[in-house]
């Protein structure tokens, strides 16, 4: 695999709204991806949501997305290993509703 073929990790901004009725993007709000989570906030049930939500969308497994600041916040930054932010942000947006 040469550096071509790598796409570097990239920290990502959320903007999580919690105790949403549905999991679901809702598009881009001041530089941050909106989204809303069906899981309250206690108890970090919606970080687990986030993450579990962020992984069956992007396709990527649970341990390559990880939570680096705001785990007590709803503007949450996110890293998700071997996605750059351009590419999370098309397939998340394709599929918003």
């Amino acid at each position: 695999m040469n550096f071509s073929e790598t796409t570097m990790s990239e920290n990502i901004k959320f903007l999580v709204r919690p105790n949403s009725s549905e999991n679901s993007v809702t598009g881009i709000y001041d530089d941050k991806i909106k989204v809303k989570i069906n899981a309250s906030p206690e108890k970090g049930k919606a970080n687990k949501e986030l993450i579990d939500f962020l992984s069956n969308k992007l396709k990527v497994p649970k341990q390559d997305i990880e939570i680096i600041r705001g785990k007590f916040s709803n503007i949450k930054e996110v890293k998700i290993k071997n996605k750059s932010k351009s590419s999370v942000i098309t397939c998340l947006l394709n599929g918003a509703s």
